[in-house]
């Protein structure tokens, strides 16, 4: 590709030139006279260079609400997009080989993760047994559930939010990690809320960082999960405890080399 002028290289950015048309929504207009990839368009230009758990990793990003950082938490970003405009952005696009890998993996991305470890938690359960996953049944993630009047009283709240939710089955499972709880009033208030979940018939599964680290502790823990809401569990078959540990790696890779 020649030089253009004004165009300068570097050691972290990797210029590209695109010959193809883009559908109309590929570019933003960030700033007057710049435009920069649509978060669709990344997604799509992404596939060819991360491996499947990273890109469904970065969906989940994209499509997920994420502490905005050094706000302590308490202010989070909106959505960029959405599982549904992944898809049918990609729809639009060249069936090439990345483009067939970025389909596959936006049809396992779920919206409204909060959080890098509830993705982490999400991906690894829900995505189907032939990707490394553990395939659990389809679940949302902070769902809203409202509170009956004995389960309002418990929790001094009218509805509570679950991290990964399959309330038609009465189940949740909450991600409990070492930096989760600031302190006795956050203790307290989760303390209510699994109390008036209880109460209303809910079971609550928590998953501390450890559990969740120990593959075949976490296994056996969505098991129950899976058995509670009508689909009988496997275990691990030749070859799946390779692809579920791979699974894991990407995921965690991206984590650690992107946030």
């Amino acid at each position: 590709m020649g030089k253009k002028p004004g165009v300068r290289s570097a050691a972290s950015v990797y210029r590209r030139q695109c010959g193809r048309s883009m559908p109309r929504n590929a570019f933003l207009e960030v700033a007057p006279g710049v435009w920069a990839s649509s978060p669709e368009l990344v997604f799509a230009q992404m596939a060819s260079r991360l491996t499947y758990g990273e890109l469904l990793a970065l969906g989940y990003e994209l499509c997920g609400s994420y502490p905005i950082e050094g706000s302590g938490g308490d202010m989070v970003r909106r959505p960029l997009t959405t599982p549904e405009r992944l898809l049918a952005f990609l729809e639009q696009l060249t069936d090439v080989r990345a483009i067939k890998l970025a389909r596959s993996a936006a049809k396992q991305v779920r919206r409204k993760s909060a959080s890098v470890m509830e993705t982490e938690l999400a991906i690894i359960a829900l995505t189907p047994r032939r990707r490394g996953g553990l395939g659990l049944p389809d679940a949302r993630l902070n769902e809203p559930r409202a509170l009956g009047d004995r389960g309002r009283r418990i929790a001094r709240q009218k509805y509570v939010v679950g991290d990964l939710c399959w309330w038609e089955c009465g189940i949740v499972v909450e991600y409990d990690g070492r930096d989760a709880h600031s302190g006795s009033l956050a203790q307290a208030r989760d303390s209510r809320r699994r109390d008036a979940l209880l109460a209303e018939g809910v079971d609550v599964v928590t998953v501390t960082s450890a559990q969740f680290s120990n593959v075949y502790e976490f296994a056996s823990l969505m098991g129950k999960v899976s058995e509670k809401t009508g689909k009988r569990f496997r275990g691990w078959l030749p070859g799946q405890i390779e692809k579920h540990t791979d699974l894991r790696w990407q995921v965690g890779k991206f984590h650690r080399e992107q946030l």
